[in-house]
C-alpha cells in the first residue's frame, strides 16, 4: 500500500489531517502528517521541505498531498523524494519568478490581480471587472471569465 504525505496550509498543524489519516489507514496505507515550522519566522520553505522529509524518513511509495500555502512545500518533498504521485488540494501555487515571502525574491514589478499580462487576446483585453482588485500579484495567464 501507499504512504500519504499529508502537508497542512499556513496556520495549521499535522492533526488538520486526522480525519483523512484514519480514513487512509482503514484502507491499509500509511500516513505522515507533520507538523510544519510555522511558529519559527525565520524558517523557509527549504526548512519546511526539510520538516516534512524527516518525517518521511525511508518509507516509499509516497503519495504527497499539499493543502492551501501547504502547495508551496508539497512539489520540493515529491521532487526530493521521487514520490509517485503529488495531489495539491485548494493549494497555493508559485507563479514562475515569484516565491512567497518565506521562499525568496519576488520579481521587481507587480502588477494588479485584475490587469491583463501582454499577449492577451483582444477579445479578452477588453472584459474588465466591475471591482478590480487593489491586491498585487504577477498574473501568468488570460482571466477565463
Amino acid at each position: 500500500m501507499s504512504t500519504y504525505v499529508l502537508i497542512h496550509g499556513g496556520g495549521d498543524v499535522g492533526w488538520y489531517w486526522h480525519l483523512v489519516e484514519a480514513e487512509l489507514r482503514t484502507r491499509g496505507h500509511d500516513t505522515v502528517a507533520p507538523d510544519l515550522p510555522a511558529d519559527d519566522d525565520s524558517a523557509t520553505l527549504t526548512d519546511y521541505a526539510d520538516a516534512v522529509v524527516d518525517a518521511v524518513g525511508g518509507r516509499k511509495d509516497l503519495t504527497v498531498v499539499g493543502h492551501s500555502f501547504g502547495g508551496f512545500t508539497a512539489p520540493l518533498v515529491a521532487d526530493r523524494l521521487k514520490a509517485d504521485v503529488l495531489v495539491l488540494v485548494a493549494a497555493m501555487i508559485p507563479a514562475p519568478v515569484r516565491l512567497p515571502a518565506t521562499g525568496g525574491p519576488t520579481p521587481a514589478t507587480t502588477k494588479p490581480c485584475g490587469s491583463k499580462p501582454p499577449g492577451t487576446p483582444a477579445r479578452q483585453a477588453t472584459k474588465t471587472r466591475t471591482s478590480a482588485s487593489t491586491t498585487t500579484c504577477h498574473a501568468n495567464w488570460p482571466s477565463r471569465r
